[in-house]
């Protein structure tokens, strides 16, 4: 026969389970950072841009068509004068 005192430990421990277990799939569902990013595109007509892309804190100018790929130039840090600047520059539209 099963006592009452027997049966509060193991809800006990379900719970615990349930709630480790529940946590695990909680945390599948959230991402790590992401470290790449295209920050500004500009379309120039027939398949071709130009964009601003990061990693992690570098900045660089690409430049791409529908078969190709091109770095431009390497724009520095993501959070140096240059950046903040330009960022203040698109945020207030363009007006410097």
């Amino acid at each position: 026969m099963i006592t009452e005192e027997a049966v509060i430990p193991a809800r006990g421990a379900m719970w615990g389970r349930a709630r480790s277990l529940w946590t695990r799939l909680a945390s599948l569902g959230q991402r790590a950072p992401r470290r790449l990013r295209v920050s500004e595109t500009v379309p120039l007509g027939e398949r071709r841009f130009v964009a601003i892309v990061e990693f992690e804190k570098a900045r660089f100018l690409v430049g791409g068509t529908s078969s190709s790929l091109v770095l431009l130039a390497s724009l520095g840090s993501a959070d140096g004068p240059e950046a903040k600047r330009e960022e203040a520059t698109r945020v207030a539209g363009g007006q410097a």
